[in-house]
């Protein structure tokens, strides 16, 4: 169905970028109504895509391209995303230089992403968030902390899908909860794992674990 599905939506968002570019004498309002458009198109197209890796990882079949990665580069560009991304937070890291790792680019950033985004959408106002990245026992492991709270009911379930912190199910922090389900998918088909280290005093910490690249 996810496949079935990609189509269709690529061909609406570029409709929907045709009319709202080629027609710029639009009236304001129906130019906000068409950019909204595209967002959910945008929206229903991620949703889409992560249930097609997900489908592929349950049948056995996330293909995993591998090359040798620099993590620690990659750590450090994420970082700089967080940084513009984290108006109002204050962002820090510590990241041991030359950590390598054999992985897929994309996927990998994927990870990445999801777990920057999390910490920027489920912070608290004027707070914290921190990289930390090391190895420790001969993988790479990724400490991505925030300040809030994963409340108790949920930590058992954060990986499960269509599962959201927020109950309320805001648009203001959007997702589908599949960014976690999927990233934990992905490091385990690279040989690691994604779980959640901590959840108390006030400090959310997800820990990314990766084979060492020798």
């Amino acid at each position: 169905a996810s496949h079935e599905l990609k189509t269709p939506l690529t061909v609406m968002r570029a409709q929907l970028e045709t009319v709202l570019h080629e027609n710029g004498s639009l009236p304001a309002g129906q130019a906000e109504w068409v950019g909204s458009l595209l967002d959910e198109v945008q929206r229903l197209k991620s949703i889409t895509q992560k249930l097609l890796l997900l489908s592929r990882a349950d049948a056995g079949q996330l293909s995993v391209h591998r090359e040798t990665i620099d993590f620690s580069a990659m750590v450090n560009d994420v970082v700089e995303d967080a940084e513009v991304l984290a108006q109002g937070l204050k962002v820090s890291k510590q990241i041991a230089p030359g950590i390598q790792v054999s992985g897929d680019r994309v996927l990998l950033q994927q990870v990445m992403q999801n777990l920057m985004d999390n910490a920027v959408k489920y912070n608290r106002e004027g707070g914290n968030i921190g990289f930390k990245l090391d190895v420790k026992h001969g993988a790479a492991r990724l400490q991505v902390a925030n300040t809030g709270e994963i409340p108790a009911g949920k930590r058992e379930k954060i990986f499960d899908r269509f599962v959201r912190v927020d109950d309320a199910r805001n648009r203001r922090v959007d997702g589908a909860g599949l960014g976690l389900s999927l990233a934990r998918e992905i490091a385990r088909a690279h040989g690691g794992d994604l779980a959640l280290e901590k959840s108390d005093n006030g400090i959310v910490t997800f820990a990314l674990r990766l084979p060492v690249s020798t």
